[in-house]
């Protein structure tokens, strides 16, 4: 992140002004909060919002208790000042998101925004799940700030903080570490929410789990455990989906195999499992920042192994508990444990473009980046997540027909840029998000679809060419903009299109349709035609974000057909071909014994 953005993070909300601190009385005692003031030019709301942070909502994940599920009976004495943020749990530095609040193993902390409105009844809640790899990110971060949504949208927003890296989620494949700890504490907050937020007059009964890029898959992940019924009524995902590859461990022994590696690197090289999570359990937390490098860890790891990782070193597991079966499989299935939940999900037009800044590194002190088709095609494998995929030639072959420019492949000068996107953007998020969406609309849930495919004059990223890139959609739906301390000046019509998005979410956590503010809300002809219609099979309706708000059909058709249907096709009859082949051993018997007979 550019030192310019990152400044503005730390600055104070010009848009708030102190007023009286509120305080309430939970089950663990009484917090008392700050109270802010919000306004702003291109808003006509003057509104006070309560703010409680660093609330604990389990015991410090330490000792003892590491590598454990989150203990959630936490009391206290007096009053907890409930003022500042938590510190952020342990992780690697990152420059891309560098964190500035303290690091500590004692950070299972959540944050509520409470917005004070004339509203007699209790409010929805908005549950925001931070991404990063499932090895970075924080709660406290500057634009995870939720004062906008809650004054803008009149929903109660609460943010949290989760283990991450090997703390959260290394596992030993048996039941010394069934890891899934980031994602048990998640869980965790959501029974906070369910236990506590009435208190803050939120309704426990209208809970809304949002979050991006793993954040998303969390809460897919959420979604699919037969551990969280009735904790969550509504889920929106931003950019990602259980469907997408290298992000969930199925073998119990590779995960052991990873624990153990782990352990010599940090120096609990151990015979038994048992005795390996008891030297990892008396190791200084610090010890765990570097294995929470994800390059590092899966350098480390797979040069220890002999066996190249996924996507990331430490990922959530099939642990028969929280998970009971691989996720994809429960949707290919769908046979879904949670039921009536109200779902929204999509994803930017341009996810990809991340990907071509990491293999492109000399780019980010440019303003600009161009690539040749010889570039590409090197890069072609670079992030296929499937082995054999990886190194099928034929596979990489299809690959370059569906992607290369072939109106301008005779030229030298043709830029490949935006081929290496889509083709990432496709893989890792766009096609997951169709098989998601289409099992949970034929399952019977309400779906709705969006693709945000507007350029931000202001970017997330340091890099201007990125475009709809993954992750600029949170500017959009924290309001970015109200925050003057933000410096996130838009033009007019970018503001009328994110006040809108946020209407679309906040509307959601309401009704469960983005449409509708409340169930008894009449709409006018001109409203019905421009409304964000279901998402149904056969017709594929979505609604694209963008300064127009259009509603289109059948998004990605034909790439989503190719990844989804043709590729695992195409790898299926190779697979077939090579057992088949003369050279196959049980081929060649069979072949041999034929002759025999004949």
């Amino acid at each position: 992140m550019s030192p310019l953005v990152q400044a503005a993070l730390s600055l104070a909300c010009l848009c708030f002004v102190a007023a009286e601190d509120p305080a309430i009385e939970i089950a663990s005692g009484k917090l008392s909060g700050e109270s802010v003031e919000f306004s702003h030019r291109d808003v006509d709301i003057v509104r006070k919002v309560n703010i409680f942070r660093g609330v604990p909502y389990a015991k410090p994940p330490v000792g003892d208790l590491r590598f454990r599920p989150p203990q959630t009976d936490v009391r206290w004495d007096g009053v907890y000042r409930a003022t500042t943020f938590g510190s952020a749990c342990i992780q690697a530095y990152d420059p891309l998101e560098p964190i500035t609040e303290p690091l500590s193993e004692d950070c299972l902390y959540l944050n509520v925004y409470v917005p004070e409105t004339t509203d007699s009844g209790p409010l929805p809640v908005m549950v925001w799940i931070h991404g990063g790899g499932f090895y970075m990110g924080s709660a406290a971060k500057g634009y995870d700030n939720g004062t906008p949504l809650a004054a803008i949208g009149e929903v109660v927003v609460v943010t949290l903080n989760y283990r991450l890296g090997p703390l959260g989620f290394l596992s030993t494949g048996d039941e010394y570490a069934l890891g899934n700890y980031g994602l048990l504490d998640q869980m965790a907050a959501l029974q906070w929410v369910h236990d506590n937020i009435e208190a803050f007059g939120g309704d426990n009964k209208k809970v809304t789990i949002f979050g991006e890029s793993v954040g998303s898959m969390s809460s897919d992940y959420l979604f699919l455990s037969p551990l969280t019924n009735g904790l969550f009524q509504r889920v929106i995902m931003q950019s990602g989906n259980t469907p997408i590859k290298g992000f969930i461990g199925t073998d119990s022994h590779l995960q052991r195999r990873k624990a153990h590696a782990l352990g010599t690197v940090l120096g609990c090289e151990r015979e038994t499992t048992e005795e390996l999570m008891r030297c990892l359990r008396n190791l200084p937390s610090e010890d765990f920042k570097d294995a929470s490098d994800n390059v590092k860890a899966k350098d480390m790891i797979a040069n220890i192994i002999g066996q190249e990782l996924g996507v990331i070193a430490f990922t959530p597991v099939v642990d028969g508990y929280f998970l009971t079966e691989d996720p994809s499989t429960i949707v290919e299935k769908m046979s879904f444990p949670n039921s009536g939940i109200d779902i929204m999900l999509g994803n930017l037009a341009d996810e990809g473009m991340y990907f071509v800044s990491m293999v492109l590194p000399e780019v980010w002190n440019e303003p600009w980046v161009s690539m040749n088709r010889t570039v590409y095609e090197s890069h072609v494998n670079t992030f296929l997540t499937d082995g054999k995929m990886k190194t099928d030639p034929a596979v990489q072959e299809a690959i370059r027909l569906m992607y290369v420019n072939w109106e301008n492949a005779d030229f030298d000068d043709a830029d490949y840029v935006d081929s290496l996107s889509q083709q990432l953007g496709d893989m890792y998020f766009v096609c997951p998000t169709d098989i998601s969406a289409r099992a949970y609309a034929k399952a019977g849930f309400n779906v709705y679809k969006y693709h945000i495919t507007h350029t931000p004059s202001k970017s997330f990223w340091p890099l201007k060419w990125m475009k709809a890139a993954h992750a600029e959609d949170i500017p959009i739906v924290f309001g970015w903009h109200f925050v003057d301390g933000m410096d996130w000046d838009v033009s007019k019509e970018e503001v009328n299109m994110i006040l809108t998005v946020m209407k679309y979410w906040t509307n959601f956590a309401k009704t469960g349709n983005p449409n509708l503010p409340n169930e008894d809300t009449t709409l006018s002809e001109e409203e019905v035609q421009g409304m964000w219609p279901l998402f149904k099979v056969p017709g594929l309706a979505y609604k694209e974000l963008s300064l127009k708000m259009e509603t289109k059909r059948a998004l990605k058709a034909k790439e989503c057909a190719f990844w989804n249907d043709f590729i695992p096709k195409l790898m299926s009859i190779k697979d077939s071909a090579e057992k088949c082949s003369p050279e196959n051993d049980e081929s060649r018997k069979y072949a041999e014994e034929a002759n025999i007979n004949q």
